[in-house]
């Protein structure tokens, strides 16, 4: 039976706004393609190579270690209230920051798309993903949808289960995020429509 994740803002128009993955792995899982395409815009910025570190679980060796190894490899990074966002220029580049980071024993990083968090590991190991092959965009995607639909099966609302996929239900801003996001998507699409509407008349 097709599992259907129902959504606040959930409609039955085409999905022209995006592209084939998100199509195409929202079809496999039962959710709407553009509620995975505003996860991503909400955690990446729709930037496959981005690895986000928690420094503030880190020792202050690990920190500076860190440190160290970002500016011998000249790999720009920005600092954040609560996390070191790392900005890889390509995929070699961010898999030696994903290796570096899990040889290491970093407690709390998040890879790639749709920001998938590295205490998914022993999960992963089961399926023979390793950590560096979610900076491949349809295997993130993949394993990211997968995750919020247990999260939608755990909590059965929009919400929470939006909610728990960033980490905690109660007291998280992140589902009204993520909404904001999915309405821009949902009304750039009903305006591309009008326009394509008047171009035919």
């Amino acid at each position: 039976m097709k599992r259907v994740f129902w959504l606040l803002l959930l409609v039955s128009v085409s999905v022209h706004a995006v592209t084939n993955i998100w199509i195409r792995t929202g079809e496999a899982y039962g959710i709407e393609p553009r509620l995975l395409y505003a996860i991503s815009k909400v955690e990446s910025d729709v930037r496959p190579f981005i690895v986000s570190v928690n420094y503030q679980k880190l020792t202050k060796p690990q920190e500076q270690k860190l440190y160290s190894m970002l500016k011998s490899r000249n790999i720009s990074y920005k600092i954040y209230s609560k996390v070191v966002e790392i900005d890889s220029k390509n995929s070699v580049e961010a898999k030696g920051v994903v290796d570096f980071l899990d040889q290491n024993n970093y407690p709390s990083f998040d890879i790639g798309l749709m920001q998938i968090n590295n205490m998914h590991k022993d999960m992963l190991a089961t399926m023979k993903i390793p950590l560096s092959a979610l900076l491949n965009e349809n295997i993130n995607l993949s394993v990211a949808a997968g995750i919020l639909w247990e999260c939608y099966k755990k909590h059965r609302s929009n919400d929470k289960a939006i909610n728990a996929y960033n980490g905690a239900v109660i007291g998280n801003t992140y589902y009204t995020k993520v909404a904001a996001e999915l309405r821009k998507l949902l009304l750039a699409h009903e305006n591309s429509s009008k326009r394509l509407f008047y171009r035919i008349i």
